[in-house]
């Protein structure tokens, strides 16, 4: 009986403790080196945009998918330029694709980022660039405005193909989103550069 009573005790007091742990901490989600949105980081373009994140990490969970009601496991993210960020993809208002993959980091394939009226809307990589030069006004030194290793991402309908792209983003290594070049691409007209980026602070 004693024995029997011991084992109960020895239950009850396992089951109290274990109740008693603390919740795991949150997951905290770092940013990538292409886009390397840490915390207080901002950037400023020439179209006057400024795009900035929160001074810290933030608390996030969202519905990973339109069939389920559950959320995914809630994590710390980089709040970037009003959207939270996990690593190269940003959430959008969409609960068939909540995940909008802005880039990659080498060449493949296309990848799916959103339906609108039975089309979609894709992404690919489409080029890599040793450097690129933007001259910041007044036009300082050269040295100061040179930028390595860029990513070039487009934007397109599937139905139009990869080659008539809407969007062409540049992003370099440790500094982010650098160039946006805008084109319409059911004319002939070229494309024209939306913003380039001016300056740039990485606080990591």
């Amino acid at each position: 009986m004693k024995a029997h009573s011991l084992i109960i005790s020895i239950i009850f007091l396992t089951t109290f403790f274990l109740a008693c742990e603390p919740d795991a901490e949150p997951q905290i989600v770092y940013p990538l080196s292409y886009l390397p949105a840490y915390p207080g980081s901002s950037w400023d373009y020439s179209n006057g945009e400024q795009v900035v994140v929160s001074s810290s990490y933030e608390i996030h969970s969202y519905q990973s998918t339109i069939e389920s009601t559950e959320k995914t496991d809630t994590k710390y993210v980089p709040y970037y330029s009003g959207s939270y960020l996990y690593e190269y993809s940003i959430i959008q208002n969409s609960t068939v694709y909540p995940l909008k993959k802005l880039l990659d980091e080498t060449a493949g394939g296309a990848w799916l980022v959103n339906e609108i009226n039975n089309v979609s809307i894709m992404r690919q990589l489409t080029s890599t660039i040793d450097s690129m030069i933007i001259q910041f006004p007044p036009y300082t030194s050269p040295i100061d405005c040179v930028f390595k290793n860029i990513v070039v991402v487009v934007e397109f309908l599937d139905s139009l193909g990869v080659d008539r792209w809407n969007t062409k983003e540049y992003y370099a290594k440790d500094v982010g989103l650098i160039q946006v070049e805008i084109d319409n691409p059911l004319d002939e007209n070229e494309s024209v550069i939306q913003k380039q980026i001016r300056a740039y602070y990485i606080n990591k």
